[in-house]
């Protein structure tokens, strides 16, 4: 008798490459068990999820360029407007309404999806949130806060108690979201904290980096999940120079295009080879653009293969890509765009393989000090062997798919 699969949504948001890849990467891990489909309303990485054999799903309201950019600016504290309209959510949850009713899935599995907050309440369906511990309750109850809450003074103390109190009793949640889920007798939590955890989240990181040892019931570590991009390596890898440092340059889908051609210049001006992948994301600026020949610019990489060839990573602090520089081995320098981000780094920081900086150390002399430092300090070179040894036989994705089994699995 032939088994019939039930079936899994995962939603990330597809304009996210690093929420778009984490959820191929369990999808991958499952589909053997489940019926795997993927939705969303970005066709930016939808090819990705095609390329991986999933069906992609392209839901209205679509988002455009100028929406995701207005997305991106809140989320880097660069802006305050964002396009999550009244008649957007509206939208977004008719919507999934109709897809969760025509497919009956047993759990959903999200990104920052927020309208699924209040979709997956409407059909009670189970709702599973892959994402950092950062900015979560348990982070702000027992974990590691950055600068400038790290001094030991009595007024950093002070400060350091009143900002996890009000981090943890905002209620603030966008009238849009309110409203729509009073339409729909969907109740949401009080505190906004509160109101960004789904039924289960299973959390990407390891205690030995987070520092956070206690987790609640519907917290569960899982491990890094990162992109494995199935693609290879470039030919360019083998001719290399091998009389100065190579350097990989790399900042995400949330990168700006300005600040990764800022670096660029700067980077052009030292004696550092650098390998970036970024060219997609300066192509419009590209035809104006000239840069020395220690630079070169390629598409995505495979950058979970590249750790024999790197000797430094320079990255933004999203979760995926920090921990692809830490299973490199190679220390980093991390420039975080927004604050969940920078705790990111920071954790590593403070672990002992990564370096921080900042706007104001874009400048010749300051980034070649940095990447100086990073390279002729022992104790930051054996801290990078370090925290590949934690992470290298810990997988992320198996983990997030014996979950998704062992709870989802109908007998």
């Amino acid at each position: 008798m032939m088994n019939i699969k039930e079936t899994i949504i995962f939603a990330p948001e597809t304009f996210n490459l690093a929420e778009t890849t984490r959820s191929i990467e369990v999808a991958k891990e499952c589909s053997h068990v489940f019926h795997c489909i993927f939705m969303g309303y970005s066709k930016k990485y939808s090819y990705l999820i095609e390329e991986s054999n999933f069906t992609f799903i392209h839901l209205e309201p679509h988002l455009s360029d100028k929406q995701i950019t207005q997305i991106m600016n809140v989320d880097q504290m660069n802006g305050i407007k964002h396009p999550f309209t009244y008649e957007h959510i509206k939208e977004r949850v008719q919507n999934e309404k109709r897809l969760i009713k025509i497919y009956q899935p047993v759990s959903i599995v999200i990104g920052t999806t927020l309208s699924m907050f209040i979709s997956s309440r409407v059909c009670n369906t189970p709702l599973v949130y892959i994402k950092p511990l950062a900015y979560t309750r348990p982070y702000f109850e027992e974990g590691y806060l950055p600068s400038p809450f790290t001094s030991m003074n009595l007024l950093a103390a002070t400060i350091k108690k009143l900002f996890i109190s009000i981090a943890l009793r905002i209620t603030y949640k966008p009238k849009s979201f309110t409203k729509v889920a009073k339409e729909e007798n969907v109740s949401l939590p009080k505190y906004t904290i509160d109101a960004l955890d789904a039924d289960y989240n299973l959390i990407t990181t390891t205690p030995e980096i987070s520092q956070v040892y206690n987790l609640p019931d519907h917290y569960q570590y899982i491990g890094p999940v990162y992109a494995k991009l199935d693609v290879p390596i470039p030919k360019f890898f083998d001719h290399l120079p091998t009389d100065q440092p190579i350097i990989y340059f790399a900042m995400g889908s949330s990168g700006s295009p300005n600040i990764i051609v800022k670096l660029l210049h700067i980077l052009s001006e030292l004696k550092v080879t650098v390998v970036c992948p970024m060219k997609r994301m300066i192509k419009s600026q590209l035809h104006k653009l000239s840069f020395n020949e220690n630079i070169i610019l390629c598409d995505f990489l495979p950058a979970h293969k590249i750790s024999k060839f790197i000797d430094l990573s320079i990255i933004h602090g999203g979760e995926g890509t920090v921990q692809t520089a830490c299973l490199t081995g190679k220390p980093f320098l991390g420039f975080g765009l927004q604050q969940e981000q920078r705790v990111n780094i920071n954790q590593c920081v403070r672990f002992g393989n990564a370096l921080s900086f900042r706007k104001k150390d874009f400048t010749k002399a300051r980034m070649e000090q940095l990447i100086n430092h990073a390279l002729s300090t022992r104790t930051i070179k054996e801290k990078a062997l370090e925290i590949q040894q934690v992470l290298k036989d810990i997988n992320g994705p198996e983990n997030a798919a014996k979950f998704l089994i062992k709870h989802f699995t109908v007998t």
